[in-house]
């Protein structure tokens, strides 16, 4: 079924979603090469929590392309980014009962939770209706997954969760942006936080050809007018990809910007640049 309303607000909504698997993470640890995932660097015990997770993994196209053909990678980055979201949570004093993953793809992050903190009650929600069918399928039935849309809405009660992700999410927002602080705000307990990653000026001035992020603006003419070197346009600089369905933008913000606009929602607790890869992250904790 082609030009459903649905899909001018989500992503296939009315397909069938047949899937091929792959095997758990175990069987891709000794012949992925990608990273140096050592305990020592990352601060994990990847021996104990591949015992826990005996998942499938899903197939390259099933996850968006992250990592590529470096299946224990995509495995081990998810498992890298709950130990930093547990630490952030240390660090500023949240106790995490309740956390959901806005835009959780087929469940990088969140299958972590589940099977290495099921004390923890976890949402996932995506605007994909593919990676909504995928992690009901696949994962645990303690994740609480459900497909969401590109207007501001979410089914959750207000002052409900202690943690809110967005994983490469506020990068391709062009509309609504503010409205979807506010809703994350909603959502959010008094000291509850948002990991937010972004674009912003480090990664505009950093980034190179072979960065994902590069390679995909390469071919945005308003991008291509651009002389080398050229800073950020704007406060909000977005290079979007006109057609009748969303999800089709690249959006950089400056720290200026940020701090002016955002912060009339959140204080904004913690910044890191490029953690870990091409965004930076915001940690922002609701007042």
């Amino acid at each position: 079924m082609e030009g459903v309303w649905e899909d001018f607000i989500s992503l296939n909504s009315h397909k069938d979603h047949d899937f091929d698997v792959l095997g758990p993470a175990a069987d891709y640890r000794a012949t992925d090469a990608h990273t140096d995932w050592s305990a020592e660097t990352f601060h994990v015990d990847f021996d104990a929590a591949v015992q826990r997770d005996t998942g499938p993994l899903p197939l390259t196209e099933d996850r968006e392309g992250y990592y590529g053909p470096h299946h224990f990678s995509y495995w081990a980055s998810g498992l890298r980014d709950v130990r930093n979201l547990r630490a952030a949570c240390d660090r500023l004093g949240v106790t995490l009962n309740d956390y959901l993953d806005l835009g959780c793809s087929s469940g990088r992050v969140i299958r972590h939770m589940a099977y290495q903190h099921p004390e923890v009650r976890t949402y996932g929600c995506d605007i994909n209706a593919a990676h909504v069918v995928w992690v009901t399928k696949y994962l645990p039935e303690s994740l609480i997954i459900f497909q969401n849309h590109s207007i501001p809405s979410l089914p959750l009660a207000d002052n409900s969760l202690d943690l809110v992700t967005a994983f490469s999410v506020f990068t391709h927002i062009e509309a609504f942006e503010t409205t979807w602080l506010m809703e994350l705000r909603r959502v959010l307990r008094p000291g509850g936080i948002a990991w937010i990653t972004v674009h912003t000026e480090n990664t505009w001035n950093d980034m190179r050809p072979g960065w994902p992020i590069h390679d995909a603006m390469a071919a945005h003419p308003d991008f291509a007018k651009l002389p080398d070197g050229a800073p950020l346009p704007d406060g909000k600089s977005v290079f979007r990809w006109h057609g009748a369905r969303s999800y089709s933008s690249n959006v950089f913000y400056t720290y200026a910007y940020i701090r002016k606009h955002w912060g009339r929602y959140f204080e904004i607790a913690e910044t890191h640049k490029q953690l870990p890869d091409f965004q930076d992250v915001l940690i922002l904790r609701k007042r």
